[in-house]
């Protein structure tokens, strides 16, 4: 059977059960949420059969003949279930309410797989990490609709993620914030206790995460706040991008700092059911290079963030946070709080696990947090993505930590898409459910590309993977710095030179094949933006070649079809933001 994540243990046996029509029964300890997985099960089970499934609660759900019985329990913390298939109907049973869900999960997949019939069989399953999370940037390019997030919650679920946190800088309704909002792209507080509803109501812990100390940008760039910024002098870089990334840490000495960030803390909180608070604190690039030079720099960030962490325990939360800048001053971690949880990050395809080992021989709560190496790429860099997921999640068991925290960021306008970073979204629920799972053979890939992608060839993640490779040539990261004259990024095409245009032309041509490929293997909302990011790709490298100073032929018609079909694809789950900023250097680049 095609399952994700692969249960722990599981026995098939001879025989197969139709459930075609058959009656889902819950015992009394379901609740609400219970009762809407088992509605999502019957009506996927009419969808693959044409069959009606009623719903009922009984007792004892054994007693009403063959069914599908889910028997829940009322325990805290645990997530175990087992799911057994005979000619008596299928039992879920768990000592707990999510233990349920997750065998529902598990039964929704398998009926998938079979069409509406699954073989006899025995699952005991239980997952390896507590806390199993997934990162989203909805500050610096795209602002996700409610339905958008609601969308990703759902895929969430389906794969037993359990936790979800979206990264806020300047994106929602802050009173300080009031006189400079993106009209185009913030959220309110009435989205957020929507989706905290909804993250609820699949099992998910929805964590409020909040830029505090660095990342300022909409802020500190503002008349009102400039004033607070750690560099009294900063110059704009000519690359938006760039300039929403750096050179925005807040004067961590000023006392009307801590107050401000107070203020965004507070108002941010209440919407919130979970008991952490992620304070951020990441990247504090400028410190004590400004107003603050010549002050201890460990000492002063030291200062701040527990500050920060001992207002945010004031309001009954316990502090997550990144733990870059601590790890470049290990003398001050420990005298952060026992309770708090440092989010250990590394993104590159050879990660530094010894951060890992370092936090763990000093007691620290940790969550290690990899990524779907999706940011700065119309498409996740997927051979990257693996390498760096399944390091930093075997780090994380080898030192036993808390769990696992994928993210998916947006630096340089986020221009790709959710649907174009599965993969890594999906990489990351399989190692914080069952970490041993082998993930780099041909067998995971054409499971993903079945279950996830409804690929029974195994072909989508081949092709992902393939044009990952041609971002390594040319991607939106290395277009956009070499336009606005930054040449110090990465990749290959530094090394290729000015005189390699032809070999832009030819990596182009293979973006377009993988385009037609993606277009003949499937429709809907996946493969349409598949195919637009293999064509962006397209795009990007003919008009690198033309920055080079190549003959290029590119229709321009064909060019303004591909805008507009990213623009819808783009609106379908997110806001304006900075969706027009994207065509609209592309086709600088390529016909002005």
């Amino acid at each position: 059977m095609t399952l994700i994540p692969q249960p722990k243990k599981m026995r098939v046996h001879r025989g197969e059960l139709d459930l075609r029509g058959m009656q889902i029964v819950m015992n009394t300890a379901c609740d609400a949420r219970i009762f809407k997985a088992c509605k999502t099960l019957a009506d996927e089970l009419e969808s693959l059969t044409g069959a009606f499934s009623k719903i009922n609660k009984a007792f004892d759900p054994a007693s009403c003949g063959v069914c599908v019985s889910v028997c829940a329990g009322t325990k805290k913390n645990v997530e175990s279930y087992t799911l057994a298939v005979d000619g008596n109907g299928v039992k879920i049973a768990s000592q707990s309410l999510a233990g349920a869900f997750y065998g529902i999960q598990t039964l929704r997949q398998m009926a998938a797989n079979g069409g509406g019939k699954i073989p006899y069989c025995e699952i005991k399953d239980e997952p390896d990490m507590k806390l199993r999370g997934y990162y989203l940037d909805v500050s610096r390019g795209r602002v996700p609709t409610v339905e958008g997030v609601k969308k990703i919650i759902d895929m969430l679920a389906y794969y037993k993620v359990n936790m979800l946190q979206v990264y806020i800088e300047h994106a929602f309704d802050f009173k300080e914030y009031r006189c400079f909002l993106d009209p185009d792209g913030y959220m309110t507080a009435e989205e957020i206790m929507e989706l905290d509803d909804y993250c609820c109501d699949n099992f998910i812990d929805f964590v409020p995460s909040l830029s505090t100390f660095g990342h300022l940008y909409r802020l500190l760039s503002s008349k009102r706040y400039a004033h607070l910024c750690e560099l009294a002098d900063y110059k704009p870089d000519p690359n938006p991008w760039v300039n929403r990334m750096l050179h925005h840490t807040i004067d961590a000495s000023n006392p009307e700092s801590f107050e401000l960030i107070k203020s965004l803390i507070d108002q941010f909180i209440p919407l919130f059911r979970s008991s952490y608070f992620n304070i951020c604190c990441d990247e504090t690039f400028d410190l004590c290079r400004g107003r603050n030079a010549g002050k201890d720099k460990a000492k002063l960030y030291l200062e701040f963030t527990t500050k920060l962490i001992d207002h945010v325990s004031s309001r009954g939360k316990t502090a997550m946070m990144w733990g870059d800048i601590v790890l470049n001053h290990p003398e001050i971690i420990p005298s952060f709080p026992k309770d708090m949880v440092m989010l250990c990050w590394d993104y590159r395809d050879s990660p530094n696990v010894g951060a890992i080992d370092r936090f763990a021989s000093a007691g620290v709560r940790q969550m290690v947090c990899p990524g779907c190496s999706s940011w700065n790429h119309f498409s996740e860099a997927l051979g990257y993505a693996r390498k760096n997921i399944v390091a930093m999640a075997d780090g994380g068991m080898k030192n036993g930590v808390l769990g696992i925290l994928n993210t998916s960021w947006g630096d340089y306008g986020h221009v790709c898409s959710a649907n174009c970073s599965l993969y890594g979204l999906v990489l990351g629920a399989v190692k914080g459910w069952r970490c041993g799972t082998d993930v780099f053979g041909k067998e995971y890939n054409k499971a993903v590309s079945s279950l996830v992608y409804g690929d029974g060839t195994g072909k989508t993640v081949e092709l992902i993977e393939k044009l990952g490779e041609t971002e390594s040539v040319m991607n939106w990261g290395i277009f956009t710095q070499w336009h606005f004259g930054v040449h110090s990024y990465y990749g290959k095409a530094l090394e290729l030179g000015e005189k390699d245009a032809a070999k832009f032309i030819e990596n182009a041509n293979v973006c377009l094949g993988i385009s037609n490929e993606f277009a003949s293997l499937g429709a809907g909302e996946i493969y349409e933006d598949l195919v637009l990011a293999a064509e962006a790709d397209y795009y990007l490298s003919m008009g690198f070649a033309r920055m080079l100073g190549a003959k290029t032929e590119v229709s321009e018609s064909a060019f303004l079809d591909w805008s507009e079909r990213y623009a819808a694809s783009w609106l379908r789950d997110n806001k304006v933001s900075d969706l027009y900023l994207i065509p609209d250097l592309m086709k600088k680049v390529l016909f002005d």
